[in-house]
């Protein structure tokens, strides 16, 4: 009977064994759970302290106005008429605008805003197409009691949105600038290489989105090459910093690129500016600057001929921006990449005398 039992105990001894080792795991398991858990609170308390630290420290140039479910951020300075309504690109601050806003502010009134969800404005709750984005410019406006007329100036997406306003309110506007502008239906255009390089930012803007909240994205310094390569202000560039590297920036940023998506994948939108003064500032990028901006886990499909494609495009849409007005003029920005407003606000300013002079009949 013994010798029974004995035998017994021998073999359930690896079966212990086992179930001690999976105790292990699943204590180690836990462990690292609560480990990760704390370090996932302490990392939300370390952005929610940071982010509010920050919004005091670069406080608001202008004022918060209520447009209606939602507050947007507007700064106005100078004097005169027609007014200069400065439209950042997507995913940008209007204080990217300060440099050009400085020199414009003495000849005319100029505005730079935050659209919803960016730099102080208070995010919506809707959506960010371009004619949202009109819809709310417009009240804006009204709101801060900022009549017209108007000479919009828009950067990259900013291009498409004052096309969108202007299309709404043409009355209300006598001039435009469009500063390396984007372009509907630019999807359809391009070579499906370059789109497909494009679409990477979305699984970019999904990660942000994951960490942003526990200040990964602050830690690890993730936005400071956005302006390394710019001349910019310090103080501006710390500003600039400030409200990207809040949490919601990436949640709005994918809002705002799924928005501007259906306007790319879209046909042109025929129009016509009549005799309006126009001028388009075209980054004057070379073939081998479009090729150093392709990551290399992409030059396996995105060959020379690939890139001359992506070349020529630009240029052609560039020019059917151009051939929107009778009254039309574009420039040429040599070694210069895409934000010509940081890295050449004299070219800009000048393109606004310009059409100012116009306007005015000087």
């Amino acid at each position: 009977m013994n010798e029974h039992a004995d035998e017994k105990n021998v073999e359930n001894v690896p079966d212990r064994k086992r179930r001690g080792c999976l105790g292990c795991l699943g204590r180690g398991a836990i462990g690292l759970l609560i480990i990760l858990a704390f370090a996932m609170a302490a990392g939300a308390i370390y952005q929610a302290a940071v982010s509010a630290s920050d919004m005091k420290k670069y406080s608001p140039s202008g004022k918060l106005y209520d447009i209606g479910d939602y507050k947007l951020h507007l700064t106005c300075t100078g004097e005169g008429s027609p007014t200069v309504i400065l439209e950042a690109g997507a995913g940008s601050p209007g204080l990217v605008w300060g440099s050009v806003q400085g020199e414009v502010e003495k000849f005319t009134r100029v505005c730079s805003y935050d659209r919803a969800g960016f730099g102080y404005s208070e995010s919506a709750k809707g959506s960010l197409s371009p004619q949202q984005v009109a819809s709310d410019l417009n009240d804006l406006l009204e709101e801060a009691n900022v009549p017209g007329p108007y000479i919009m100036v828009g950067h990259s997406a900013g291009g498409v949105y004052v096309q969108a306003y202007t299309s709404e309110h043409p009355s209300n506007v006598v001039g435009i600038v469009l500063v390396d502008s984007s372009h509907e239906g630019e999807n359809l255009r391009l070579p499906p290489e370059w789109v497909k390089l494009n679409n990477t930012q979305n699984t970019m803007i999904a990660v942000c989105r994951a960490i942003s909240p526990f200040g990964l994205m602050r830690l690890a310094h993730m936005f400071d090459a956005a302006i390394a390569d710019v001349a910019i202000d310090p103080q501006v560039g710390a500003a600039y910093l400030a409200t990207t590297y809040q949490t919601r920036f990436c949640r709005e940023s994918a809002r705002e690129i799924e928005a501007l998506a259906v306007t790319s994948n879209q046909p042109d939108i025929p129009g016509s500016l009549a005799d309006m003064p126009l001028i388009v500032l075209t980054a004057d990028t070379s073939q081998a600057q479009i090729e150093a901006q392709i990551p290399p886990y992409l030059k396996s499909t995105v060959g020379p001929e690939v890139v001359a494609k992506i070349f020529q495009v630009n240029r052609e849409m560039q020019q059917s921006l151009v051939n929107l007005s009778s009254r039309d003029m574009q420039v040429m920005v040599p070694n210069n990449g895409h934000f010509i407003q940081l890295e050449r606000p004299d070219v800009v300013i000048d393109a606004i005398r310009e059409v100012m002079a116009q306007v005015r009949g000087n």
